[in-house]
């Protein structure tokens, strides 16, 4: 989704017959995005994908299916998800938190290795690693990633997270139905611009095939879980279906670090915009990194009051030092829903003048359409957060100058 990429062995022209070693006829198969009309690639394989011998009907309770929370009232929230209880793997202990027709955000704190190789058919989705280390073991090849990394991994392509160690926290975004790189930061002839907050070089791809390994992948049947229209389903095979020994063309994975954002600071405090790293239907995805802080004289650094008439914002907290929150622990999410005015909370606006650098460190989601919370999010919630800028009394607590 960047730039043409090719990996392993392909023939000179596409749609023409293409053999293995051994003589065999290799079958090509396009991935094709907007029909044929958005970017694609070329994959050959020893084996056709199409050759499953059975489909059966599967569950992962909290993702697929989730159920919506019962409380409508409007209101600033704040969710403990470092309260989720760590369980399964990549796939299985995944949890929905957040829904609305565009996008789903999830939290993930795996404690197995993983089995089934999954494919998501609903959208692209994105990865961010809160902690933790191990590598993508994908269609399209392997991708080592670490902590901090975003990981995305596109629509429809099949693929299982390997951790280093036993435990890690993941959270991802589903885009319905594409997520990427946003068109501002691109010139016409998709290239990212020099003014981009980052370059080609910090995108990272796959540079390694993944083959068949009989100790590592074992015995036939091999399953891979499907999503689509948040159902999911098994699809077994007799032969290993991932075997791919070539490929071309633009739509594949990559990891791209956090660290290696470039933010962008002026005189007086910058809108959110600024952070944008991605961008989906209806909504875009944020990193708020160590920065430097406006430099006016008069300047206020921590981030004005807001009322945000057309988009709900969910602030993933990392770590750092979070300079309009007071109570906000890492992994905590706050979501400040449109048409209920959020802001700094008392005392931190004043406080945050004079200061040059700020070390927090963030992911945002701003989404066009409300989000709904799932009853995982409702179990993790914190009582009692949308009255936080008042006193017991229900009185004002804005610091003001006698």
């Amino acid at each position: 989704m960047l730039h043409r990429h090719t990996l392993g062995r392909i023939p000179p022209k596409p749609h023409t017959a293409f053999y293995d070693d051994n003589g065999n006829l290799l079958m090509e198969q396009c991935v094709t995005t907007e029909g044929f009309n958005g970017p694609f690639s070329i994959l050959y394989f020893q084996t056709p994908p199409t050759d499953e011998f059975e489909a059966v009907e599967y569950e992962v309770p909290g993702f697929a299916p989730f159920e919506l929370a019962t409380s409508t009232a409007l209101c600033r929230r704040h969710i403990r998800s470092q309260k989720q209880t760590p369980q399964g793997d990549f796939l299985t202990g995944r949890r929905t938190q957040f829904v609305n027709v565009d996008v789903q955000i999830g939290i993930i704190k795996p404690t197995e290795s993983a089995q089934r190789f999954f494919s998501n058919g609903d959208g692209d989705e994105l990865y961010f690693v809160t902690s933790g280390s191990g590598y993508v073991e994908c269609v399209y090849g392997i991708l080592q990633f670490k902590k901090h990394d975003y990981i995305l991994i596109p629509k429809s392509s099949p693929y299982r997270i390997h951790l280093d160690e036993p435990e890690c926290t993941l959270l991802v975004f589903e885009g319905r139905q594409h997520l990427g790189i946003p068109g501002q930061y691109r010139n016409k002839f998709g290239q990212l611009t020099d003014y981009a907050p980052y370059s080609h070089r910090d995108f990272h791809l796959p540079q390694e095939l993944m083959s068949f390994d009989r100790e590592k992948h074992g015995n036939p049947p091999y399953e891979l879980v499907v999503k689509m229209s948040d159902r999911l389903s098994i699809h077994r095979y007799q032969h290993f279906p991932l075997d791919v020994v070539g490929w071309d063309g633009c739509v594949y994975p990559f990891v791209f670090n956090i660290h290696d954002f470039q933010p962008i600071v002026g005189r007086v405090h910058q809108p959110p915009t600024i952070h944008t790293t991605f961008a989906g239907n209806g909504f875009v995805v944020c990193s708020f990194v160590p920065r430097m802080t406006d430099f006016h004289e008069k300047a206020i650094p921590c981030p004005y009051g807001h009322a945000s008439v057309d988009m709900d914002e969910i602030m993933y907290y990392v770590e750092g030092n979070f300079t309009s929150r007071k109570g906000i622990e890492p992994e905590s999410f706050s979501l400040h829903p449109q048409g209920v005015p959020h802001g700094p909370h008392p005392g931190t606006y004043k406080k945050s003048i004079g200061t040059t650098r700020t070390e927090e460190l963030a992911v945002m989601c701003d989404t066009y359409k409300p989000l709904q919370l799932t009853t995982s999010a409702d179990a993790l919630e914190v009582e009692g957060y949308n009255e936080t800028w008042v006193n017991q009394e229900g009185e004002s607590v804005f610091e003001r100058d006698e």
